[in-house]
């Protein structure tokens, strides 16, 4: 079963805070993936990616 859970802008000033993306919990194995949803399309990934990619780009970073 997944458990959507929206995550929204808590750092916008104003009442109503904007929807980001929605984080999608799987209840069976604990993968969690991010829901991006564009005018056209929705695009899913893993956050474990999203993380590696983060994490690459960090070190890349660091080697300048």
């Amino acid at each position: 079963m997944l458990i959507r859970q929206p995550i929204r802008n808590n750092r916008t000033i104003g009442e109503k805070k904007p929807r980001v993306f929605d984080a999608l919990i799987d209840t069976e194995d604990g993968e969690i993936y991010l829901e991006l949803k564009s005018a056209k399309q929705k695009e899913v990934v893993r956050l474990c990616d999203v993380l590696t990619q983060i994490e690459q780009a960090k070190r890349q970073a660091g080697k300048k």
